[in-house]
């Protein structure tokens, strides 16, 4: 029997739990972490998962790996609280020491006796951050990486969408992490005084009342330095800047060097992040990427999501996550075995509507060709439900408009979608009835489909419209009608207008003037059966998902006053507004 062999028994019979490792870093600051490791035989491969949710929590196998099993299977896994967090010395910033902390760990782990030196990444959600950050530093230890539920660019997708904050989530994360914090840390407790703990307290009771606060620089019980320090330094990066450039994993592609597993939802908020993740990745010629996508919000999946049904195979459980995961351990892990043949179908994704997986060798599928449907006015005033089009060929009956009045003081509300939080509501596909009984949200509408229509990629909207005010928002939102009048969200998107042309170099606009806007609502793979309508839902808020733009143009952080805005959606012939997608022919 070869040594390898000895290494990979099936079920060792015991497993040695030791809590509270100390992991130290570079800095001197001193992590701790608790071990999982199989008796009788060693060394064996690691894995590491850094989280900032408490690591007694996180050993139960939150993140789709359960850290005894994964023992019993042969591997020695290190839970470790991050920088700041739970157990852990030093101050927790989010992201911005991920990177060379999960090097240090990664680099800890495989020089330890109980490890031969072969060490993976694992993650879901903000440790997914600390998978990709660690990863990104290229470890010479690190031979791959499981990034689940989490995203690409920790400005555009994260904290910021299309230059829109993402208040609801920014907001009720920052609680949490600061509520832990509280319990767990009786050193951060005591920089605390009581009476703001006492406010914070007051805040997370109050459920949507504080989001509601202007300016969001006096947000009660988070914007005190104090409680997080980091709230501040978001509102005053409000665009993509040096601040954020150099945090997230997009634009450092090339950085990395080791097979990723990447999981994604359908409705999770980082969804479209996974993809853009083994994208871009891919892209970069690094091999062995891996890609699976199903029917998920952030923290719910089953059978049924909102008004839609998968069927036992579209529950989180159902997909072999857990095998997927497994398997690539293997291939990558363990010492002395083949290298792994190119995987002719690295992409997995399941196809809502037709309640099916699906393999593919890259997303979009290679076959998949952009469908356009331009907007058209219905001929009459916007009424219930809306009364525009969407033509598969552009209008050509002239001049064409619709108008309506955005009120930030009376903002559309979130209903359904990515929603993290559930004092938000809840996440997924909704019925979005009765926003669009709202005067300040127009519908264009297909007639009934004739044939099944199958959407696999991104959807965008491309939208002229003119807005009376130097700022507002648009967002877009697609929808399928079916026929017994249900109008169930699929994807959505925002785009704050001073950031239509950059990310980076905001410009005001001059009211009046006609401006294009490209609106990103994500990637999906739907199918939208025959005798449903295909929507695409027009508005300027959707609270508080999104903070509500005050229209004018003040900083994120100072804005205090707000405008009402009169907005102009064009679709005439010089303004070709249009939604367009990647389809499957079928």
């Amino acid at each position: 029997m070869s040594d390898v062999e000895t290494a990979r028994p099936r079920r060792p019979r015991r497993v040695l739990v030791e809590k509270s490792v100390t992991v130290p870093l570079r800095d001197g600051v001193k992590t701790y972490g608790d071990l999982y490791r199989p008796l009788g035989i060693g060394p064996v491969p690691a894995v590491v998962s850094r989280t900032p949710y408490n690591k007694e929590v996180a050993g139960q196998g939150g993140g789709g790996l359960s850290p005894l099993k994964s023992a019993e299977r042969g591997y020695a896994v290190l839970v470790v609280d991050t920088r700041g967090r739970a157990s852990s010395e030093g101050e927790f910033r989010p992201f911005e020491t991920e990177g060379p902390d999960g090097y240090d760990t990664v680099e800890w782990a495989a020089a330890q006796p109980w490890c031969d030196g072969n060490v993976a990444l694992h993650g879901g959600s903000y440790g997914g951050v600390t998978a990709l950050l660690g990863a990104r530093e290229r470890p010479p230890s690190l031979r791959c990486v499981i990034a689940t539920s989490t995203g690409d660019d920790y400005y555009d997708g994260w904290i910021f969408s299309g230059g829109a904050f993402q208040l609801g989530f920014a907001a009720t994360w920052t609680m949490t992490l600061a509520s832990t914090s509280l319990i767990l840390r009786p050193d951060y407790a005591r920089q605390v005084t009581p009476e703001l703990q006492a406010e914070l307290r007051r805040t997370i009771a109050a459920g949507l009342e504080p989001l509601w606060t202007r300016p969001l620089s006096a947000l009660p019980g988070v914007s005190a330095a104090s409680i997080a320090p980091w709230w501040s330094t978001w509102l005053e990066h409000e665009r993509r800047d040096g601040y954020w450039a150099g945090l997230s994993p997009s634009g450092h592609y090339d950085s990395f060097e080791v097979p990723i597993v990447h999981v994604g939802g359908w409705f999770d908020v980082f969804g479209t992040g996974a993809v853009r993740n083994y994208q871009g990745i891919s892209a970069a010629g690094r091999t062995d990427q891996l890609l699976v996508v199903g029917p998920w919000a952030h923290t719910e999946s089953g059978p049924a999501l909102g008004e839609m049904t998968f069927g036992r195979t579209g529950a989180r459980e159902a997909a072999d996550i857990v095998g997927e995961t497994n398997r690539f351990l293997e291939r990558h892990l363990r010492p002395g075995g083949q290298a792994a043949p190119a995987n002719p179908s690295p992409v997995r994704y399941f196809l809502m509507g037709a309640n099916e997986w699906r393999l593919d060798s890259s997303w979009p599928p290679a076959e998949a060709r952009p469908l356009r449907l331009y907007l058209a006015s219905g001929g009459k005033a916007n009424t219930l439900h809306g009364d525009g089009a969407l033509l598969d060929q552009p209008p050509t009956n002239g001049a064409g408009s619709d108008r309506y009045v955005y009120d930030p003081d009376r903002p559309v509300q979130t209903h359904g979608g990515p929603i993290v939080h559930m004092a938000i509501g809840p996440a997924g596909p909704l019925d979005q009835r009765r926003i669009e009984e709202r005067d300040d949200v127009l519908c264009y509408t297909t007639p009934p489909l004739e044939q099944p229509v199958t959407v696999a990629g991104l959807v965008r909207a491309s939208l002229w419209a003119v807005s009376d005010c130097p700022d507002t928002d648009w967002t877009a939102k697609l929808v399928e009608v079916l026929p017994d009048g249900r109008a169930v969200g699929i994807c959505d998107g925002v785009i704050r207008a001073r950031f239509r042309n950059s990310l980076e170099d905001p410009e005001l606009l001059e009211p009046g003037r006609p401006e294009r806007y490209e609106i990103t609502l994500g990637h999906v793979a739907h199918r939208f059966a025959a005798g449903h309508r295909v929507r695409l839902e027009i508005s300027s808020s959707n609270f508080p998902r999104f903070d509500r733009n005050p229209n004018n143009g003040e900083p994120l952080g100072a804005a205090s006053q707000a405008r009402i805005a009169t907005q102009h959606v064009l679709h005439d012939e010089s303004h070709r507004s249009h939604l367009e997608f990647d389809v499957l022919a079928e």
